[in-house]
């Protein structure tokens, strides 16, 4: 018999068109996700002067909810391989559009800092779960493509939080009420993800029964699932390559992503919604071309070799250190210059993102998928994302403390700590393309093999 007669909601092999619609609402629950983890970034300066912080301690107000988002995303991408994904994502979802709203609602700083853990254990469950499921919904050959569909959540949510905080935050005469407003879509796609028929664990591979023998026994499902510790996840030589390039990723995109708007208002003298606006610009707009354009571009390459994607990826990575210096270097006359400069950056940056699951997918076997991700999620977020908002605040401070003018000496410093940190990072993330180049078709092809 088999598994969907079992399960109703389980699709032993989806149509195009469930694919397409599962693959639509997961990525506007991604979507609602970066635009929830945007919105401290966007009115992070009202919220400095509300709570009387310095760089450093705004670094570690971000690097908390990513933390946590690490640790808690080992665990739960464990859970994704054994219950059902759509559970996982479902009740994720849940949770952190839950937290958001609590954080437009408790008005001490330790109050909102619990809401942000909050909402980084809830958004540490969707990414495991979702690039399994989506892993599964399309062949190797045209992952990218869906990655990179299901990744526009990451500049579109980010540019709406870039356009939209800012206007609420004055209409209402305060910085929570985006957190309130964000909240509400969140419940509503949250259910709808607990709904949908998910597929069957290596139903997208050449021979399902070859990678995960529950494609072929649908009673071993269970089993399978348990036999794959995360240890052996690291026995992969091109996993080492994989998180370390994810790491250097996320140390540039958290670094811009959590004190763009402050450089552009204490260094480029704009206003919370002109700077908005400006990172949404580079953000957002820069970042939708790019996943549109990298996705077919890299499954072009995949079409060539595993390896072939890897090496785009690597190459863009490149490119995104070159331009970030030549955006962050530019002087308060030339805000062309940054806005050019790293808008073409972040666009080279992301592409690398559409490659980063597939990348995952293509050495790991379906049963162990969410796990791999996770511990590729939490050992990167962990280096990365929670470093690089920590790493620039502490910089930034160490710098404006021998800045000429004292008056100047925050913008100063932290123009100064982004141009340094900002593409060091980028080029840490090609290395770690470039070195799992290397290893990508040898571990391919194993996996295969069974």
């Amino acid at each position: 018999m088999s598994r969907s007669l079992e399960d109703p909601a389980v699709d032993v092999r989806p149509s195009r068109s469930s694919a397409r619609y599962v693959l639509g609402l997961l990525f506007l629950g991604n979507l609602l996700n970066f635009y929830d983890r945007a919105l401290p970034a966007v009115v992070l300066e009202p919220i400095k002067n509300d709570y009387g912080l310095d760089d450093t301690q705004v670094g570690i107000l971000a690097s908390a909810f990513v933390v946590v988002a690490a640790l808690a995303g080992v665990p739960l991408g464990r859970l994704a391989d054994r219950i059902p994904r759509r559970t996982v994502a479902g009740w994720g979802l849940l949770g952190w559009s839950a937290f958001t709203a609590a954080g437009g609602l408790l008005t001490n700083f330790w109050g909102f800092l619990a809401s942000r853990v909050g909402v980084g254990v809830g958004e540490s469950s969707y990414a495991p779960a979702t690039g399994s499921l989506l892993a599964d919904l399309y062949p190797a050959e045209r992952r990218s493509r869906a990655n990179a569909l299901f990744m526009l959540g990451f500049p579109i949510g980010t540019l709406l939080a870039f356009l939209t905080a800012g206007g609420l935050a004055e209409a209402f005469d305060t910085w929570r009420a985006p957190f309130l407003v964000a909240a509400v879509p969140g419940f509503v796609v949250a259910v709808l993800v607990l709904r949908i028929r998910e597929p069957q664990r290596g139903a997208a591979e050449p021979d399902p029964a070859a990678t995960d023998p529950a494609a072929a026994d649908p009673a071993a499902a269970a089993p399978v699932a348990r036999k794959g510790p995360l240890l052996k996840v690291l026995r992969i030589r091109s996993m080492y390559g994989l998180i370390l390039a994810f790491a250097g990723y996320n140390f540039a995109a958290y670094a811009i992503g959590t004190f763009l708007t402050p450089v552009l208002q204490r260094y480029y003298g704009l206003d919370l919604v002109d700077a908005g606006a400006v990172g949404g610009v580079v953000i957002g707009v820069t970042g939708l071309i790019g996943l549109l354009a990298g996705g077919r571009v890299l499954d072009r390459a995949a079409k060539r070799s595993t390896a072939a994607r890897v090496a785009v990826a690597a190459a863009c990575l490149a490119g995104a250190a070159v331009f970030a210096f030549a955006g962050l270097s530019a002087g308060r006359g030339t805000l062309w210059q940054l806005v050019l400069f790293l808008s073409l950056s972040y666009l080279l940056g992301i592409i690398y993102l559409a490659a980063a699951v597939p990348a995952v997918a293509d050495v790991i076997r379906p049963a162990q998928r969410s796990g791999a991700i996770g511990l590729m999620s939490a050992i990167g977020y962990l280096l990365g994302g929670a470093g690089g908002p920590i790493v620039v605040g502490i910089l930034s401070d160490a710098l404006a403390a021998g800045a000429t003018g004292a008056a100047d000496a925050t913008a100063q410093g932290l123009q100064r700590a982004m141009m340094i940190a900002v593409p060091m990072a980028f080029t840490v993330a090609a290395a770690g393309m470039l070195l799992a180049t290397r290893y990508v078709n040898t571990d391919r092809d194993t996996m295969l093999a069974g």
